[in-house]
């Protein structure tokens, strides 16, 4: 156990539960979820999908999605606009130093910041899951959203589910969230 090491993250950790989304701000949506909302939906999502998908590591997985978006506290929710803006590799930079900044001093950082990297690059089938249900815990919250009247949230629906393929749950429950939002529209 690491009680200083671990007590620095604790405020962090805390900022990701009062730090809104900001995609949905920019689209005028009111009492947006946190990061950390939708960092624990990505986490149980993930542990009840990768249930139901043959030779995945489910410690990787969660840890994967535990520390997808914890960077975020210190460089907040960047948006899709600031990527378009900023460059993907300069996006990608900033969030590895600021994870390295906050796990740096921990006995397992080398390897937090490998399973990252994974994510970041794709470059295993947890990696893998851990995005496809990144995107589909967006499309659950976009739905949830225009459920309760909110309009303007094509751009969260990505155009087609070819990114969903890989994993036949995660394909199932993309059409499922799409005939959903079919329903809602008439």
């Amino acid at each position: 156990m690491e009680p200083p090491a671990l007590s620095s993250l604790i405020p962090h950790l805390l900022a990701l539960k009062l730090l809104p989304r900001t995609g949905w701000l920019q689209r005028g949506v009111r009492d947006v979820e946190s990061v950390a909302e939708h960092s624990f939906g990505v986490a149980v999502l993930c542990l009840l999908i990768g249930d139901q998908i043959a030779d995945i590591d489910r410690g990787r997985l969660l840890a994967i999605a535990l520390l997808h978006d914890l960077a975020e506290s210190l460089l907040g929710d960047l948006p899709a606009s600031a990527t378009r803006l900023l460059g993907k590799e300069t996006k990608r930079q900033a969030e590895r130093d600021g994870l390295a900044a906050l796990i740096g001093h921990l006995a397992r950082s080398d390897e937090y910041l490998t399973l990252w990297d994974e994510y970041v690059d794709g470059t295993s089938r947890e990696a893998r899951l851990v995005k496809a249900v990144d995107r589909l815990e967006l499309m659950a919250q976009a739905l949830a959203y225009e459920r309760s009247g909110v309009r303007g949230l094509d751009s969260f629906w990505p155009l087609d589910d070819e990114w969903a393929t890989e994993f036949t749950p995660v394909a199932a429950l993309a059409a499922h969230l799409r005939t959903e939002r079919s329903r809602l529209s008439g």
